[in-house]
């Protein structure tokens, strides 16, 4: 390393007082093996590619030598829940949330696994699978499922994120110490790499084992082979065996691990292996080999999956837990749809209940939280007047079957040579009850918009890239509350010239909507704005946006209002002061004499002032002292304000008072005509919500606007 040369390298670009480089090169590795060396993720290596030349040149000049820029190993697409969002059009705001879309296949001969390495050794293996999967695709290659010998890197805590980190990273690198997921894949030895003169530890290469069976299923297979005369007719039983029905040769639907257990396999084992070991001495040939594929095919279905939105690994599993979140894939893995028939079957029989959900999950406990559909009757009745413990006790047992409840339940029971077999109900996936309150608040929303929304301005949401392009920054930016167009043109989130400004006052009206009605929700804990944002825009096409009401062109003058020619007398009657009306309140005989002295303008502008102003009692006889009394002309504001038409006075008033109501505290009420003179009058004397809006009702009432 010659860290003195990148230190004046670094000092020479920090020069340039460039952000943007300086936040790429923060986030990017240096390396030096006789020339520099920049390696990257892909969206910092795409900006750093931009200033390449005046890197490369500052380097050549001061040192002497090149620089060379790396694209760092990736994580697998899928690996991380972030890559997994998939954009695209919902029909209804479940769907939008629950995004059935994006699923995670999971192999049904995975499950199989569960009573011999425990449920958090096959949740991981299934989120390796998709990280192999997305691998693989990233590559080019064609495929469903992984291969023997496939590797990929990963990121251990992207991983487990995919999981809804139910499972800790001291629990991940645990299982995988102890052999948990040698059935699975082997983990490549460690790599280091040197930053910023640091010892770094790469992340982690794994490599796919390949097809195997369990050491009940190997077992299984190797009897029946045995039986079936293997050594004599090795290529008639083999042959054989691909016709036989599955269940007359393994266990279903899932096969329990036995201590006394054939020492052969106690290990799991391919269908390759357990041919061979029942064919000792004789070995296998290629044919011989060839109909062991097939075999391995039969047995374990590696086209068979169980097709679970990613949704229920993130947000349902967490609730769960990985025991009982298994024992539910385990048993919507017992159930199937017959799209023959158009039905479903969503109950089946375990047989001997208990004791066999016991030995599926590793766990005494956990399948005597699953309901009856019918309580029972038997026992003593429950103490209305126990201990704070055994309250606890209670309620914790309650809240555990309550959960349990919502995807597994007990039905029937039934008498059997397995001691009492059980009847379970399987749910499908559902919304989680904060999900479920977020879905209810934005069909509320969508059905009945709150004040100042209207179904025009949701369907000129709907119709606008610009709006929901500048809503999602908005979003992202503040998760908690949104801000108007003149903060984020102030935090840079967007430009003035961005959007017109109908666009901007339909795009503030819409934050005001939005922050009034989740703010409640927000607060909660329930969701942040970003994730309200993006269900609304995959709701855009769906028919609670009410497309027809779309007015034809974004920025059109409002209905009812004309342009204005620019000509003396051109104003609309509607939107100019009727001063016959303005001044009817006061001495007629003053009236006359402002009217006949043409002073209008000016005793509007003394009204607007008096009004706004918290020392002056009595607005209009100021007004009128001022107009007719006073030399001093009013204030650069005040005049301002009172060359604005009455309907755009008053529009700017009413949106005001709406944003102090809604506890908006920024410097600018809103981009409208007049909003920073008005602005001017409000700031300095008062900071008090309540006293604003108190003075703009006063001025609204001086002036006889209507609401």
């Amino acid at each position: 390393m010659e860290p003195n040369g990148w230190t004046e390298i670094l000092e020479s670009l920090a020069g340039l007082g460039n952000d943007q480089l300086q936040g790429l090169l923060d986030s990017s590795t240096l390396g030096f093996d006789g020339n520099f060396t920049i390696t990257a993720n892909k969206p910092t290596y795409s900006g750093l590619c931009q200033f390449y030349p005046l890197i490369e040149t500052l380097i050549q000049d001061q040192t002497g030598k090149h620089l060379r820029m790396n694209l760092e190993n990736s994580v697998p697409t899928g690996t991380d829940s972030s890559s997994i969002e998939v954009e695209v059009a919902a029909a209804s705001v479940t769907d939008a949330i629950l995004k059935p879309d994006s699923i995670a296949a999971v192999p049904s001969y995975l499950l199989r696994f569960v009573p011999y390495v425990g449920s958090s050794a096959v949740l991981i293996a299934t989120a390796l699978r998709q990280a192999f999967y997305r691998a693989s695709r990233e590559h080019g290659a064609d495929q469903l499922y992984p291969r023997q010998g496939d590797t990929v890197i990963i990121n251990v805590q992207s991983l487990l994120k995919t999981l809804g980190n139910v499972i800790s990273r001291a629990k991940f690198f645990r299982i995988f110490q102890q052999g948990g997921m040698d059935w699975y894949v082997q983990r490549g030895e460690p790599k280091f790499r040197v930053s910023e003169n640091r010892i770094q530890r790469e992340s982690n290469t794994y490599h796919y084992r390949g097809l195997v069976l369990t050491p009940g299923d190997a077992q299984d297979l190797y009897i029946w082979l045995l039986g079936q005369g293997l050594a004599l007719d090795p290529l008639g039983v083999l042959s054989k065996s691909i016709a036989t029905p599955r269940d007359q040769v393994l266990t279903f639907p899932f096969r329990l691990p036995e201590e006394n257990e054939n020492a052969l396999f106690s290990e799991p084992a391919s269908v390759h292996q357990v041919v061979a070991r029942a064919l000792a001495p004789k070995s296998l040939d290629p044919t011989l080999a060839g109909l062991c594929d097939r075999l391995a095919s039969h047995l374990i279905r590696p086209e068979s999956f169980l097709a679970v939105p990613w949704y229920w690994f993130q947000k349902v599993l967490p609730e769960l837990g990985d025991d009982l979140g298994m024992l539910y894939l385990m048993c919507k893995n017992c159930c199937y749809v017959d799209w023959a028939r158009g039905k479903d079957r969503n109950t089946f029989w375990v047989p001997g209940g208990l004791v066999t959900l016991q030995g599926w999950i590793r766990s005494e406990s956990l399948p005597k939280r699953i309901p009856h559909a019918k309580p029972s009757k038997r026992g003593r009745p429950k103490s209305s007047e126990i201990n704070s413990d055994s309250a606890y006790t209670r309620q914790w047992r309650q809240a555990n079957r309550d959960l349990a409840s919502q995807y597994l339940c007990r039905l029937d029971t039934r008498p059997s040579e397995l001691g009492t077999d059980w009847q379970l109900q399987v749910s499908e996936v559902q919304l989680t009850a904060q999900d479920e309150s977020l879905k209810q608040a934005i069909y509320a929303f969508l059905f009945s918009p709150p004040d100042p929304v209207n179904p025009e301005i949701l369907s000129l949401y709907a119709s606008s890239a610009k709006l929901q392009l500048l809503l999602g920054k908005n979003s992202t930016a503040n998760p908690r509350q949104l801000c108007h167009f003149e903060t984020l043109v102030k935090e840079g989130i967007c430009q003035n010239e961005t959007l017109s400004p109908e666009e901007i006052c339909h795009f503030d009206t819409l934050v005001d909507g939005l922050n009034y009605y989740f703010e409640t929700l927000i607060e909660a804990g329930i969701c942040q704005f970003d994730t309200i944002i993006k269900i609304l825009n995959k709701l855009k096409f769906a028919p609670y946006f009410g497309q027809k009401t779309v007015p034809s062109k974004i920025g059109s003058q409002p209905v009812g209002v004309e342009k204005n020619n620019g000509g003396a007398g051109s104003q609309d009657q509607e939107t100019s002061w009727d001063y016959g009306k303005l001044l009817q309140s006061i001495n007629p005989e003053l009236a006359k004499q402002i009217r006949k002295r043409k002073l209008e303008d000016r005793f509007l502008a003394w009204l607007i002032t008096g009004s706004l102003t918290p020392e002056i009692h009595s607005p209009i006889s100021f007004a009128i002292a001022a107009t007719l009394e006073n030399q001093q002309s009013p204030t650069a504001p005040a005049v301002r304000l009172a060359e604005l038409t009455a309907e755009q006075l008053s529009s700017l008033i009413r949106k005001t008072m709406r944003r102090l109501e809604q506890n908006y505290l920024g410097p600018v009420m809103n981009t409208a005509s007049g909003s920073e003179d008005l602005a001017s009058f409000l700031q300095p004397e008062t900071n008090n919500n309540q006293e604003q809006n108190r003075l703009l009702r006063r001025l609204a009432d001086a002036l006889s606007l209507e609401e």
